[in-house]
């Protein structure tokens, strides 16, 4: 049968510019900050992940144990600053003492672990806020604070806890959550708790039946590509997911051009 070249080459460029327009419509959400740059959860590694085209930076929510929310993934000092033990257990004054910068490397030395309120201050009008909200948080102070910094519109939160997720729905039916599904199935049952608006999910599960689902409900797919493996970038892009949560935009950066 003889091939119509014209009709051949004119497909391979719509698929190539839809392809090409998919990418650059995925929203960059970064993980920790741009963590193999700059330690994560400081202001620098936000900073980085900015520089690399991020829209999105994920804050973890821990509070020390006077109550002051911090941004930090670990229940203990120990692994990312100079300090030792449970945050919880840790007044803030002495946690803004900390060296959360030297163990990633001299040139960060005396960076501090830095309040959930100071990393929206200096967000603000630069990027949206993720919230991973850790167990033994307030939930109550933290909608307080979202509120107080103008972030209620400009951020979703996610509660590995599930008692956590009911409580803050019912404190603030306005604001964004996302939730965890690996198919239509599980995202239903998270459709019967709340109202999702993004759904988190491994690049390599998404499908157009779950992505077409997800659209019709309003809920927007994010493909989940964290830690330093960078091979499914290309998968993300391929299965058209409208977010990425990842730790390496530096990389995933260089697939869009």
């Amino acid at each position: 049968m003889a091939i119509n070249y014209r009709i051949f080459l004119s497909t391979l460029c719509f698929w190539a510019v839809t392809a090409t327009v998919a990418a650059q419509n995925i929203s960059i959400v970064v993980h920790r900050g741009a963590n193999a740059l700059a330690p994560e959860n400081t202001w620098p590694s936000a900073q980085a992940a900015l520089d690399y085209g991020a829209t999105w930076i994920e804050v973890d929510v821990r509070p020390s144990k006077d109550g002051v929310l911090f941004n930090l993934h670990d229940e203990t000092l120990d692994r990312t600053t100079n300090g030792h033990g449970l945050l919880a257990e840790t007044l803030a004054a002495d946690v803004e003492k900390l060296d959360a910068g030297s163990w990633f490397g001299p040139q960060f030395a005396g960076v501090r672990v830095p309040t959930i309120a100071e990393m929206l201050d200096s967000l603000e009008g630069r990027a949206q806020v993720f919230f991973d909200v850790k167990r033994g948080t307030p939930v109550p102070a933290l909608v307080r604070l979202v509120r107080e910094k103008g972030f209620a519109e400009k951020s979703f939160f996610w509660f590995a806890d599930e008692a956590m997720l009911r409580e803050f729905i019912t404190l603030a039916p306005d604001m964004k959550v996302k939730v965890n599904a690996k198919n239509i199935d599980r995202l239903k049952y998270w459709q019967t708790v709340c109202r999702p608006a993004y759904v988190e999910i491994a690049p390599e599960l998404i499908t157009r039946k779950f992505r077409r689902y997800c659209h019709r409900h309003g809920i927007r797919v994010m493909a989940a590509c964290q830690e330093d493996d960078t091979s499914q970038f290309q998968l993300v892009i391929d299965k058209r997911a409208d977010m990425v949560n990842l730790d390496r935009p530096e990389v995933f950066v260089q697939l869009l051009k």
